[in-house]
This record gives C-alpha cells, structure tokens and sequence, in this order.
C-alpha cells in the first residue's frame, strides 16, 4: 500500500493542537530562546521607542511607529522560519540548535519579508471590500511561510501551494484559528490582569501604562508567537500527511 492510499482527506483540529504542544514541550528551551530573540526583545525595543515617540511631534512619532512595526513584523516571520525549520526536524526525531534554526530564518529573510508583505497587503485588500474574502484568502494561505522554509519554491508558487494543501479542510483550518484567537485573548487578559494586581499590590496606580504595558506586551507576543509559529508548521505537516500521505521522514528530508 502507498504512502499516497494511506492517507486520509481530513484535519485532524485535536491532532494538530496535540502535536504542537508536544513540539513545543520537547523543545522549550530552544523554541523559548529563539523567541525571546527575535520576539521578546524587539517588543521591548519597539515598545521603550515608541514610548520615546509618543512625547515628540506627530510626524516624529508616526515614522518611528512605521519603523518599528516593520522590525518587529521582520523578526517575527524570521522566527516563524527558524521554529517551522526545528518544528518538522523534531518530527523527524532530530533536534536543532538555536544557531542553525536562526541561520535558516535569516538566509530566507527577503524572501520570508516578500510572502508577508504580499501575504498582508491580500489579506487587507480582501478585507476591504467584504470581510469575508479577506478571511478566505488568510485561511487558503496559511501555510506559505512553511512551504516556502521547507520546500523552496519560488515566492508566488508557495501561495498556490499553500491554496492547495489548505483545499478541503478550510472550515477545520478556520476552525483552529478561532480557538487560537480565543486562547490569545484568554492568555492576554489573565496576563493583564495578573500585571495589573501585581502593580495596584506594589502602589503603582498607573495599571496599563509604561514599562507594565511593555512587559504585558511582551509576555503575551512570547507566547503567541510559540504557539503560532510552531502551530503553523505542525499544520503544515500534517496539511501534507492527509493530502499527500508525506511522512515526517520524507518532510525532513527536502533540507538534506
């Protein structure tokens, strides 16, 4: 029986949750330090800028919120690179170091820059002329950054890749999304709130503002983009698994 008979046509949402805890718990050291890196502290320099920004004049102020954004919009699709990279050798009973995980993010930089921005501009596009295509196109291109780190293709053939791993499963992919949506929000507030009675506790009535903000911020951007990250190349894994029947083996191996 071919690897192609054996596979199924559906996501499996619990499967996918599973596995990318599974990923994260086995290598939380490594996955952690890259995103206190490249996530962790660009937000306290983005956030310790802008700070500065807010006090001068607006013009000031707006291009150093562009340049900002643009940085840490860079090192999060670096990160996303660097975790998808460690996420499918893990799979494949082999484990990166932050090094080489880094160093496979940043050879993909322009190209991993080039995916988002036209990957963003879609989504936004679609999103301004009903709300629905905006979605559809986030959710049929979900996995480009993945496809792109581990397959290589050029940059408009990975959202055409992207549209056909995803086809068939889009509902479960949405989904997915939702229940991250709802976790980030859930994390995000108790993260908050903890901040906040921990800063009423000490007699600091500013709740919300300065360095507690940044803090929050950060915390929850640490986390978020763990989970998403990691989430996004299991998805991509498993997205080849039902549809193509791709063991773990055969994924590592296209970075040999």
């Amino acid at each position: 029986m071919t690897t192609a008979t054996m596979a199924s046509d559906k996501l499996e949402i619990g499967r996918v949750i599973q596995q990318t805890f599974e990923v994260l718990g086995r290598n939380f050291v490594t996955f952690l330090a890259l995103a206190a890196i490249l996530t962790g502290i660009p937000t306290v320099i983005v956030g310790l800028i802008q700070m500065e920004a807010s006090e001068t004049n607006s013009a000031t102020a707006w291009a150093w919120f562009v340049t900002t954004g643009l940085i840490s919009g860079v090192a999060a699709l670096v990160l996303q690179g660097a975790l998808t990279y460690g996420a499918i050798h893990y799979l494949n009973d082999r484990r990166v170091s932050i090094a080489e995980s880094i160093t496979i993010g940043l050879r993909s930089f322009l190209a991993l820059f080039a995916v988002g921005l036209l990957y963003g501009l879609a989504v936004a596009l679609g999103s301004l002329l009903l709300l629905v295509p905006g979605i559809m196109i986030a959710i049929a291109w979900c996995v480009a950054v993945p496809v792109l780190i581990a397959e290589r293709k050029p940059i408009m053939d990975t959202f055409g890749r992207s549209a056909e791993l995803t086809r068939g499963n889009r509902w479960r992919i949405f989904g997915l999304v939702l229940i991250y949506v709802v976790a980030y929000v859930i994390i995000g507030a108790i993260i908050a709130a903890l901040s906040g009675a921990w800063l009423l506790v000490n007699g600091d009535g500013d709740v919300g503002a300065g360095p507690g903000e940044i803090a929050v911020n950060t915390v929850t951007n640490v986390i978020s983009s763990l989970i998403g990250a990691t989430g996004g190349a299991v998805l991509y894994t498993e997205l080849r698994r039902v549809r193509e029947g791709a063991t773990p083996n055969a994924l590592a191996a296209i970075f040999d």
